[in-house]
């Protein structure tokens, strides 16, 4: 086995070892799908990309990605959490968001307290219960 070989058998074993925190799970699974549905809910509204990402502090590439499925692929509506989602881009659309941190926790704790949302958002089941961050 090479040196290279070691090292990289090495940091994989240590990153399976290694924890993710709640938030990070949060970070890379749930929070891509919540901001492709609303990105694709603005959409729908006629708002243009840039606009989008305008509104959800992102670059434009990621609004096209987000529309394009290429990221944040939400498998399953789930009628509470989706409502909330529609909700929220209605709001934003008329400007009547004071604080969209706020909105995204109650989306995002939807996503958490159903099991079938988060493997939709591909969050792995080791990780699924050990979720409740906001």
């Amino acid at each position: 086995m090479t040196k290279e070989q070691v090292e990289e058998k090495f940091n994989g074993e240590r990153a399976k070892m290694t924890p993710k925190q709640p938030c990070e799970v949060a970070l890379w699974h749930i929070l891509p799908c919540i901001r492709a549905c609303l990105a694709r809910e603005l959409v729908k509204k006629d708002l243009t990309q840039q606009k989008v990402a305008d509104i959800l502090g992102i670059t434009q590439a990621a609004v096209s990605q987000y529309i394009g499925e290429k990221r944040g692929k939400f498998r399953t509506k789930d009628n509470t959490a989706y409502k909330l989602i529609e909700e929220l881009a209605e709001d934003l659309e008329k400007d009547a968001v004071s604080d969209i941190s706020k909105r995204i926790c109650q989306i995002c704790s939807q996503v958490q307290n159903n099991p079938q949302l988060l493997r939709s958002c591909g969050v792995p089941d080791s990780k699924a219960d050990r979720l409740n961050i906001c």
